[in-house]
């Protein structure tokens, strides 16, 4: 009996050393595989944005093509149809607010210096204050301090606002030097962007077709055809949903302000819809620009009360009762793990990661929904 309990201890060890060793092999395996997404997601930044940006547009825009098509229209005469209208008004909306975000770019230095003079005179009295009070302490510290003849020398102030304001020159003209340079290459790519958009939303329904046909089984080809339906309409759905929800949120906002008599009204009604797109950050921004631009119109005014009171209820309207109601459940994602993507996508890709990292994350989630296999992911995502 003894011998038999040894050689089943024996196997019992030997059969958990290959479990152990599997297991850290998949580990090992994961952990490469995260970094190599991670290094190919930073160093391809350019491709993958321009692939991401095209693909949310051309599901913005599928609905609207398919409808087209149904009244007969061909997809490429629809497709531009529908791209132009979008191109249009908003090549019109960067003309029309050139002149208000160049008058914010001339005024930006004179705000950081009055900013800097306010600060220094904080400093300075703070300074002031402190001197007096080790004065005081010094004098009174000792019993026989009025032996003492030795002056206290006094601090030495330091105006530190003309290298703030020297480097804060410095910086623009830097910033304006790097726009002057990536402007061709912005356009090159905003061009490209337009194209791969196009040919996207003509091109791809038939290339998905032939390639359902050829590599795909014919006991499964229903079910590829069902998937793709069903996830281009959910994708659609959830991106048509929050672009006409912000929209109409900067329609509100540029009304709200130009009945209050704020300047630039359009503009910051624009930005409020636009940063709406990033949870969270997005209307805090927002409400901290329209409080500089209306201290800088009106000064302490309660009109400034007023448009940021009108601005928090419309962004506490929206997050808290419209778009949970309009969009499904299935669409929401933890508010933890948004801020963690947001990072993650900043960190990645700029400012175009941050503003589309929760329609890409919810997008991805609609994907992994499509399978039984990733169901715990979703749920995990959703919790």
């Amino acid at each position: 009996m003894d011998n038999t309990a040894k050689v089943s201890a024996s196997k019992t060890k030997t059969s958990k050393v290959p479990s152990r060793t599997r297991a850290m092999v998949l580990v090992c395996l994961y952990t490469l595989t995260i970094l190599a997404v991670i290094y190919t997601a930073y160093l391809a930044q350019n491709l993958i944005l321009l692939l991401l940006v095209a693909g949310l547009v051309s599901l913005l825009l599928s609905p609207g093509v398919k409808a087209l098509e149904r009244l007969f229209v061909p997809r490429a005469l629809g497709a531009t149809f529908l791209l132009a209208c979008l191109v249009i008004p908003s090549t019109y909306l960067l003309v029309q607010l050139q002149e208000p975000v160049t008058k914010w770019a001339k005024m930006l230095p004179e705000l950081s210096g009055h900013v800097t003079q306010q600060i220094d005179a904080l400093n300075q009295a703070m300074e002031a204050t402190t001197s007096k009070a080790v004065a005081e302490a010094q004098s009174n510290s000792s019993w026989f301090s009025w032996f003492d003849n030795e002056p206290i020398p006094a601090q030495e102030t330091k105006n530190d606002s003309d290298v703030i304001e020297t480097q804060l020159k410095q910086s623009i003209f830097t910033f304006v030097g790097e726009l002057m340079v990536s402007a061709p290459l912005v356009l090159v790519q905003l061009v490209t962007t337009l194209i791969l958009i196009l040919f996207t939303l003509v091109y791809c329904p038939k290339l998905f077709r032939h390639y359902v046909k050829l590599f795909v089984t014919d006991d499964r080809q229903n079910k590829a055809y069902e998937f793709a339906l069903h996830a281009q309409k959910q994708l659609s759905r959830y991106i048509l949903t929050v672009s006409f929800i912000n929209s109409c949120l900067a329609i509100l906002a540029i009304a709200l302000f130009s009945f209050l008599g704020l300047e630039d009204a359009i503009l910051l009604g624009l930005i409020v819809g636009f940063v709406n797109f990033i949870p969270f950050v997005g209307p805090s921004f927002a409400l901290v620009l329209i409080s500089i631009a209306g201290f800088v119109q009106w000064g302490p005014n309660v009109n400034v009360a007023f448009a940021l009171g009108g601005v928090l209820l419309l962004n506490i309207l929206e997050s808290q009762f419209i778009t949970p109601l309009v969009l499904a459940k299935n669409m929401r994602i933890n508010p933890f793990l948004i801020i963690i993507w947001l990072l993650i996508t900043g960190w990645l890709w700029g400012l175009i990661g941050i503003l589309i990292a929760v329609p890409l994350i919810v997008c991805i989630k609609l994907v992994l929904s499509q399978f039984e296999r990733t169901s715990n992911w979703v749920t995990f995502l959703s919790t």
